[in-house]
């Protein structure tokens, strides 16, 4: 009898060490809290630079109403039907969230001028204003967030050029790095990051003209070239009088990229604005190849 119960308790040993034994391997297996988030972590990277420049070409710009509450876009332009959401940029950076909502046909009261005063009579791509208001007859830039985060957006600084320019030094450099004598330099605008845009106009080469956007970043100069023929009345824009202005500049926005910038460039003239995209990295600025022209004349 006695050697009965010893063999029940080896065995029961033997099952209380095996379960021991299974709890120790479960111990052994990784916390949950040393899992980390990473796509969170990824997708807050993510939203703070344009990741595909290129991708900002099949954006559409846009001018509003009289309200406010209504873009309207070129009507040969690819309309972003069902694609949400999506933000329009207005000048010097504003955001607001539209929406697409059709197509809007010509009235015989069209007058050909891209005006708020012409807006319900033209035809054109419409889109809702469904967050936030819209400046009356400004222009913006539509693109799918996604394409554009909001949270790339730069603040800008504008720079009055009637009570700014360049100083000696700063003249110096430009003479320095782009090999020509400098007529006029204005800065236009200043950015977080410690750049700052500039607008030159160079010497007069008999009738060969130059004007450029500059961007300065310490010490380096990077330049987008405005060639153009002498006309005493008429060089770069109608009734310029062979000058370049630098209050006619204004930008849409600029956000930061995996390679740079990417600035939205305004130039407005007597017949109207034409508008740009242009790509900043560190070694050129480059024009990404949308651009926009609206007639408004009369202004």
């Amino acid at each position: 009898m006695m050697k009965f119960s010893s063999a029940l308790f080896v065995i029961a040993l033997s099952m209380m060490t095996a379960c021991s034994g299974g709890q120790k391997e479960q111990v052994k297996a990784p916390a949950i809290s040393v899992v980390k988030p990473a796509p969170q972590l990824e997708n807050e990277d993510k939203q703070q630079v344009i990741r595909n420049v290129a991708a900002l070409k099949k954006g559409i710009f846009a001018f509003a109403n009289e309200k406010g509450q209504k873009l309207l876009a070129d009507p040969e332009t690819a309309s972003y039907a069902g694609e949400e959401p999506l933000i329009a940029i207005g000048q010097t950076g504003k955001l607001l969230t539209v929406r697409y909502s059709g197509k809007q046909q010509a009235t015989p009261e069209d007058d050909g001028r891209q005006t708020v005063h012409n807006f319900n009579d033209q035809a054109g791509q419409l889109y809702e204003v469904t967050e936030g208001a819209a400046e009356p007859n400004e222009t913006y830039f539509i693109i799918p967030e996604s394409q554009l985060p909001a949270e790339a957006l730069l603040t800008i600084q504008r720079v009055d050029p009637k009570h700014a320019g360049a100083d000696e030094q700063e003249l110096r450099k430009i003479k320095e790095s782009k090999g020509r004598e400098v007529e006029q330099a204005w800065p236009l605008i200043e950015l977080p990051d410690g750049k700052s845009v500039y607008l030159v106009q160079f010497v007069r080469l008999g009738d060969d003209m130059l004007a450029s956007l500059a961007v300065k970043d310490g010490d380096t100069w990077l330049y987008h070239d405005y060639p153009a023929t002498y006309d005493p009345y008429s060089t770069w824009r109608v009734d310029d009088g062979g000058e370049v202005q630098p209050e006619l500049f204004t930008f849409l926005f600029a956000a930061k990229s995996t390679s740079g910038l990417v600035l939205g460039v305004q130039w407005m003239g007597t017949e109207g604005e034409n508008v740009s995209l242009l790509s900043v990295t560190d070694q050129a600025i480059t024009d990404l190849g949308l651009s926009y022209g609206r007639y408004m004349a009369p202004i």
